[in-house]
């Protein structure tokens, strides 16, 4: 069980102590119920799903291109963006350069599912991502 929560600010540039830079919310920050990252990409995510939480995405510049169940979503600056748990769902980058998005889940997870699959060798990050619920898709969104 997580320890309660206590609140906090978080100036920009500034992180969760102990997480990742740009981590915002964290499972250990939050009590396990919230996570956000303040993501500045160029890429995106492969088509997955997720079996425990929601995810959110909230675009802060540049635009994306979301892919949800059959939806297919072109989001810019401002938009918001909810993918519920049990749906497959991808997204990228569509604008030059990079974007800045918010990726948020409901339950809180992401900094710790990232934080492993990324440290993981290549043949066990399918492994890390069914200890998180997450199952990846093969081909493309559509």
């Amino acid at each position: 069980m997580q320890p309660d929560p206590q609140p906090y600010l978080l100036r920009a540039g500034e992180n969760v102590p102990g997480c990742a830079d740009d981590v915002k919310a964290s499972v250990s920050s939050t009590g396990g119920v919230f996570t956000m990252i303040e993501s500045r990409t160029a890429g995106g995510a492969p088509w997955h799903v997720h079996s425990r939480e929601d995810e959110y995405l909230y675009v802060l510049e540049g635009e994306i291109t979301v892919w949800c169940g059959n939806q297919e979503y072109n989001a810019g600056p401002r938009s918001f963006v909810f993918l519920p748990r049990g749906t497959p769902h991808a997204w990228e980058v569509k604008s030059p350069g990079k974007a800045t998005v918010l990726m948020m889940t409901v339950p809180g997870m992401l900094e710790e599912f990232l934080r492993e699959f990324h440290a993981a060798p290549t043949d066990q990050r399918n492994a890390v991502a069914e200890r998180y619920g997450i199952t990846f898709l093969p081909g493309p969104p559509n």
